[in-house]
């Protein structure tokens, strides 16, 4: 008698395994993903800079409020609002007291840059001064429609100030939020070192700003007090350029001092030399004397590399962008010491 046939299993009525992806084209997934967040980054460079003027405005709140912390013992929040209210209302006092006189000096300076270039033509000549401003526009252009593009240009960076400043106190208000954010991107095992890499960004960040705070303030009142002596007239819009522009490292003290020698070039006799003196001196005590000892604890770039990732940073970002050019090379400073010197090459370096 024949044995029954085994009857044969059931089929499954779920879905069957799916075959194993190739691994290039995985590889080439993931490549093409990369190319297309880098392109992303890149169409929002603008924005990119303004959120870390923000953050830079942050970390000065931030700053200002640990001190009060410190002394006070007080929670957070208001010593946040108390650091926001000194820093902002501050800023606000000096344009109330000074504003109308920086106005008026300001347009009076503006008068006197046109005068100023013609006597530098007659000195130079003009031919020859209008092949070099050629050569620095090249689409063709003048000294006044250069000064046009300056005003313009400060417009649009007094915007984006407001902005970063609005931003700064979102950001200095919840840092664990953001910062809770952006280790949700990241993979578990970087987290540890994503910390203490944002940990040592923000120290470097912080001392940085402080230095530069402090090099702003002296070279802005000595050239202040120095053009009054002199008898240069505009004295406190040079000064305020000469401090701002003084932010920029390497480049910033020459951008500063063109206004400045363009003024003296109008009041004749030997006045030009002692204004063209008075920056040199001034600028020379800021870099050899004040930096080194205010940024003695900041991080110590050389000034070869400072200067060329400023012309780096303003070919990749724009011009404007020369502004934040020395939080960006301490940024990426960092960044290079942390991940791939300490991490991938194993190498120490000390602070």
């Amino acid at each position: 008698m024949d044995k029954p046939e085994a009857p044969s299993p059931p089929i499954a009525d779920g879905p069957t395994s799916s075959p194993a992806v190739n691994p290039a084209f995985r590889n080439a997934v993931a490549v093409l993903a990369v190319l297309a967040l880098a392109l992303l980054l890149w169409q929002l460079r603008p924005v990119l800079l303004l959120l870390f003027a923000a953050a830079l405005v942050a970390i000065v709140l931030d700053a200002l409020a640990r001190v009060i912390q410190k002394r006070t013992n007080m929670p957070h929040a208001p010593a946040l609002a108390i650091s926001s209210l000194t820093i902002f209302g501050g800023v606000g006092s000096v344009v109330w007291l000074f504003g109308a006189e920086l106005a008026a000096q300001g347009n009076e300076l503006a008068a006197l840059i046109p005068g100023g270039w013609d006597a530098l033509s007659d000195r130079f000549g003009e031919e020859r001064l209008n092949d070099m401003v050629e050569r620095l526009t090249p689409t063709g252009g003048n000294i006044f429609s250069i000064v046009q593009s300056i005003v313009s240009f400060v417009s649009g960076m007094l915007t984006a100030t407001m902005l970063a400043m609005l931003g700064g106190v979102f950001l200095a208000a919840h840092p664990q939020t953001y910062r809770n954010g952006f280790r949700l991107l990241l993979p578990k095992s970087w987290e540890a070192r994503a910390d203490e890499t944002v940990h040592a960004l923000g120290v470097a960040l912080r001392r940085f700003m402080a230095g530069q705070v402090v090099s702003m303030l002296f070279v802005g009142t000595t050239i202040y007090i120095g053009l009054h002596a002199i008898g240069a007239p505009s004295p406190l819009a040079l000064g305020v350029i000469a401090a701002v522009l003084g932010f920029i490292p390497v480049i910033g003290p020459l951008m500063a001092a063109a206004p400045g020698v363009l003024v003296g070039l109008t009041m004749g006799g030997d006045a030009i030399w002692q204004v063209i003196l008075l920056y040199f001196v001034v600028q020379q005590i800021d870099g050899n004397l004040v930096n080194t000892i205010v940024m003695r604890h900041s991080v110590k770039i050389p000034p070869a590399v400072t200067m060329f990732a400023l012309f780096a940073i303003g070919s990749v970002f724009g011009p404007a962008s020369l502004i934040l050019g020395g939080p960006i090379t301490v940024l990426v400073f960092v960044l290079v010491r942390k991940i791939w010197i300490e991490d991938r090459l194993g190498k120490s370096v000390p602070d």
